[in-house]
């Protein structure tokens, strides 16, 4: 029996189907922060690598992570849907521990590729796939929980400060401060 959905690969088509399953997955995800239950079982595989990244990251840079959970709990008005404590968070890796989350956006890059790359016939393994990677998005980004962390680090404020100036020069370029005045309009003599 076929699974498909009667699009085959064939330009842009695919493409951008695949993106608006992943804007519109994205928009379930986001609206699912409304309940508790819902939001912890859509996100759990997000969840599941955003936590992994704060390990992995905290593991490779000596935080000693000493706690990793992804079972989601009620806390305050909020909700917790993982965490991971750490044992030796200092200058040079609480930044990076912070933001490893951010990891996840390549990763979801790579795999978009690689199933556009592969000519998919949309069916349920693609809708699977999109759910994943709206998950990997959705999981990206750090909680206010990891920007603290993140902040703590003068190591990341250096380092955001590279970006933004390198990222300044690159796209508006070292000239841009040196533009000539614009020339004045001339006006005919009588």
């Amino acid at each position: 029996m076929d699974h498909s959905w009667g699009l085959k690969a064939g330009g842009s088509a695919v493409a951008l189907v695949y993106l608006a399953g992943m804007a519109a997955m994205l928009w379930v995800l986001n609206q699912a922060k409304r309940s508790f239950w819902l939001c912890s079982l859509l996100a759990l595989p997000g969840t599941l690598c955003h936590e992994a990244c704060h390990w992995t990251v905290g593991k490779l840079l000596n935080g000693q992570p000493v706690h990793f959970t992804v079972i989601p709990r009620k806390e305050g008005h909020g909700f917790v849907l993982g965490s991971v404590a750490f044992r030796n968070l200092r200058w040079y890796n609480a930044f990076f521990v912070g933001m490893a989350p951010l990891a996840l956006l390549p990763l979801a890059y790579g795999l978009l590729l690689w199933r556009l790359g592969g000519d998919p016939a949309l069916g349920w393994s693609e809708a699977a796939m999109v759910f994943l990677l709206a998950n990997l998005v959705f999981a990206a980004i750090p909680s206010w929980q990891d920007v603290r962390i993140a902040a703590r680090s003068p190591l990341g404020w250096l380092l955001l400060g590279g970006v933004l100036v390198a990222g300044w020069l690159r796209f508006v370029g070292p000239d841009a401060a040196s533009v000539p005045a614009p020339a004045r309009p001339s006006v005919p003599r009588r």
